[in-house]
Formats: structure tokens, C-alpha cells, sequence
């Protein structure tokens, strides 16, 4: 949820913003496993039981990746989708693959270094502290098992098979980012015909946590673009 928090004044004012945390992350119970089709049944559930939708479904690497499932499997929930930073399919990311053996040794609680050197990593330049610990806090909750079963559910996931979709999206992303490539974005515009892009200079894998007040306001016009769309037609 946190890794939202800086846009949610923003959004919030306009928009009714739901942002659970996943099995395993946050504030949530450890769950039997930590798949991507489990992650995707859970976000399914939580559409469900907010009544169905559709909804505008956004999510930023991980999360991005299971919006897209949801989307394929239940495309009734889904009115539009907004992924930050992700990729169509992660098995296929070095960076990834390389911290698959660092984490075996990964005790609890998770050490602060080892979550302050991953977190870190993941931004171009360096973000205040006071907003970076807030990060790390929530970063250091998630247990050294989840860590290692929800990489290794990332990056063993079957690559996906669903048709090119037409549903309407906003693809955003950093060109500093070391975990999915340019290649990773032209795949998902591929998949997304209709997809707006928007990449961000000098920006790594978490451009909602680098450049909030740009990301908000790109989901901004593309949500009230939608609006009127509908209003129009």
C-alpha cells in the first residue's frame, strides 16, 4: 500500500482509491503460497467483494504483472489498467534471477542494510530520508520467506498466452530502471494496442515513489480522459 502513499492526496480527490496489500506484504497474513495466479485470485476476490467493478486497476511491478492477470482472466472487473514499471512476464529479467541465490541466507527480521541496499537500488537518485524510511519500514515487514517464495513465484510463472487485449491502458515507466528494459515496454505496448506510454527521464523502477506529483497527474488525464469518453458516447 505505501508505495502509493505519496499520490494519494493527489488521486484521493478526485477518485475513491482502494489499495490492499498483497499476501504476505504489508499489514496482510502469510498465505500457503505466493504465486502470481494466488496473487491474482486474491485481488479478484477484493473486486468481487467491493461489488464487482469494473474498476480502473493499476499496479507497479509486481503488482502490475498480476493486474494484467486479472485483466485476462476476468476482464468484466477491469474498466481500464495504469502499470508502473513491469513487464508482461518477469522470468525473463536478469536482475531478478541474480538475487533468486542472495536471498537464501535472508534471515528475519529482515536486516535494515540489505533492505536499504534493494530499496535503494531501485531509484535513480536518492530520495529524501524521510520519505525513503517510510519505504523501508514497510519494506522490512514483509518476512525472508515471502521474500524468497514471491521471487521465485515472479520469476518461475508460465509466460502468458492471452491474445493481444484491447482494454484501454496507461503504461509508465523510468529509462534508469534495472529490473525491466525498454524491450520489456515495447512487449506490453504490443499486447496493449491502445496503451498511452509515458517514460520518465532520469527515473528508475518506482517513478511513483521518484515523481509522484508526474504520475498522479498522467493518471489523472487518462482516467478523466476515459470519463469523457463515456460521456461523449
Amino acid at each position: 500500500m505505501r508505495a502509493f502513499f505519496r499520490l494519494f492526496e493527489v488521486l484521493g480527490a478526485a477518485h475513491r482509491l482502494y489499495v490492499p496489500d498483497q499476501r504476505g506484504h504489508g499489514d496482510s497474513s502469510a498465505a500457503p503460497d505466493y504465486s502470481i495466479a494466488g496473487f491474482t485470485a486474491d485481488a479478484i476476490a477484493f473486486i468481487e467483494g467491493l461489488g464487482g467493478g469494473p474498476v480502473h486497476l493499476g499496479g507497479h511491478s509486481l503488482g502490475g504483472i498480476v493486474a494484467q492477470r486479472v485483466a485476462a482472466a476476468r476482464p468484466d472487473l477491469v474498466r481500464s489498467l495504469a502499470l508502473i514499471s513491469t513487464t508482461r512476464h518477469a522470468a525473463g529479467s536478469p536482475a531478478l534471477h541474480e538475487t533468486v541465490p542472495l536471498l537464501e541466507e535472508l534471515t528475519d527480521p529482515v536486516p535494515e542494510a540489505l533492505a536499504r541496499e534493494f530499496q535503494g537500488s531501485t531509484t535513480f537518485a536518492p530520495l529524501p530520508e524521510e520519505i525513503f524510511v517510510r519505504y523501508l519500514d514497510e519494506t522490512r515487514k514483509v518476512k525472508a520467506d515471502v521474500w524468497r517464495r514471491a521471487l521465485g513465484g515472479l520469476v518461475e510463472e508460465p509466460a502468458p498466452h492471452d491474445a493481444p487485449s484491447d482494454i484501454l491502458a496507461l503504461i509508465q515507466w523510468g529509462q534508469e530502471d534495472g529490473l525491466f528494459s525498454s524491450a520489456d515496454q515495447a512487449a506490453l505496448r504490443r499486447h496493449f494496442p491502445r496503451a498511452s506510454f509515458v517514460d520518465y527521464f532520469e527515473t528508475g523502477h518506482a517513478p511513483n515513489w521518484e515523481r509522484p506529483a508526474e504520475v498522479a497527474a498522467a493518471l489523472l488525464a487518462f482516467w478523466q480522459g476515459l470519463d469523457r469518453q463515456e460521456t461523449n458516447s
